[in-house]
């Protein structure tokens, strides 16, 4: 069947699909990172009775299909 041919959907039908990919979108995992925490730093004090906090985390993420192209070689 040729697309000229198909009737147009409904908009209720387009709702439900549209609903249903943003279901499935949350329902599915997301891609898989390995990420690797190289350093986690927490400074804290108090002041007046309010404890401030600040958590810094620095990592290193690998993404699935990275290469090792842009890495400098270590000729020790």
């Amino acid at each position: 069947m040729r697309m000229t041919d198909q009737k147009p959907i409904s908009r209720m039908r387009g709702i439900g699909r549209f609903v249903g990919h943003v279901w499935g979108a949350i329902g599915s995992p997301a891609p898989a990172r390995e990420r690797v925490e190289v350093r986690r730093e927490v400074e804290q004090e108090e002041r007046e009775g309010v404890i401030l906090r600040r958590t810094t985390i620095e990592e290193i993420e690998i993404r699935p299909g990275a290469t090792d192209e842009g890495a400098p070689e270590n000729d020790a």
